[in-house]
């Protein structure tokens, strides 16, 4: 069955050249399709519009070309609609095509899963109504997502260096947590709320959390000194990150966590502001993704 294809290429998402890409997508796709068009970005939030627009007049296939933060921007605009989503990952974590098996840097293997056209159904989270996809956290993860925004270049690299920095000044803080179990009190080095297993890169801050059960898996890091920090970053590229000591996880719906003042959080690993109380949500099963 022919489709309907809009191509969405972030041109400053991630460290390799795209050049290449219109051509070997067009290949791909454009032979066989009723509807074939590429756009650039242009600056935030125009790859939302155009996915918007795209679903509006009946195309069925929407192709993210860029990082998690596109993704996220599309994805957006896509989820609760039958307009199916497409990733060709060129970004620096590459997170949520990472955990559904789409592999980064092979643009053949990515355009072949968008042409086989199978998709599943993956779940929404949503952090005071703004939906995520693969994470969203406060405390150290969004501190060092903001330092790796400023910093003058992208990359593995450039992350660990934003990470070691972060560390040396961070400061843990206290929170309030609400959970179907309760409230209550924790000073924390980090906060995650998961919809996929891992942060991007492989670094897996939830290993066994499903995108597609309705469920998210809240994450808890309690204050780390020292040599500690390596132990974490040992096991956050193992996946056993659960075995450490420091660690809390709960897997529900809904969560509330408050903190003595707004400040900066990561949504998909793009750094935000949102208030002192945020509460977690979900829509289950409401983005369709096309996957091997």
């Amino acid at each position: 069955m022919a489709r309907k294809y809009l191509v969405i290429i972030n041109p400053i998402s991630g460290t390799g050249g795209k050049s290449t890409l219109p051509h070997l997508i067009a290949e791909a796709l454009a032979p066989e399709a009723d509807a074939f068009f590429i756009s650039y970005t242009r600056g935030e939030g125009h790859a939302a519009k155009l996915a918007m627009e795209a679903a509006a007049h009946g195309f069925d296939t929407i192709i993210a070309v860029g990082g998690d933060g596109t993704v996220n921007e599309i994805a957006a605009a896509l989820y609760g609609t039958h307009t199916a989503l497409g990733i060709i990952p060129k970004g620096s974590g590459n997170g949520l095509a990472r955990a559904m098996g789409i592999p980064p840097d092979r643009e053949a293997e990515a355009l072949a899963i968008i042409k086989a056209g199978k998709y599943t159904e993956i779940d929404t989270g949503l952090a005071n109504g703004t939906p995520f996809f693969c994470t969203f956290g406060v405390g150290f993860d969004a501190a060092v997502t903001e330092r790796y925004e400023d910093a003058a270049s992208r990359g593995i690299f450039t992350y660990i260096k934003a990470t070691i920095d972060e560390y040396l000044r961070f400061e843990p803080k206290s929170y309030l947590i609400t959970t179907a179990e309760g409230t209550f009190k924790r000073k924390a080095q980090l906060i995650t709320c998961a919809n996929i297993d891992q942060y991007g890169s492989n670094a897996y801050i939830a290993p066994g959390a499903s995108p597609s059960d309705g469920l998210l898996d809240l994450v808890i890091l309690r204050p780390v000194e020292g040599l500690q920090a390596a132990q974490v970053a040992i096991q956050l590229f193992t996946k056993r990150i659960r075995e450490n000591a420091r660690l809390e996880s709960v897997r529900g719906s809904s969560f509330v966590i408050e903190r003595a003042e707004e400040g900066i959080v990561q949504i998909d690993g793009e750094s935000r502001v949102m208030g002192r109380r945020i509460e977690i949500g979900i829509e289950p099963r409401s983005l369709r993704l096309l996957v091997p």
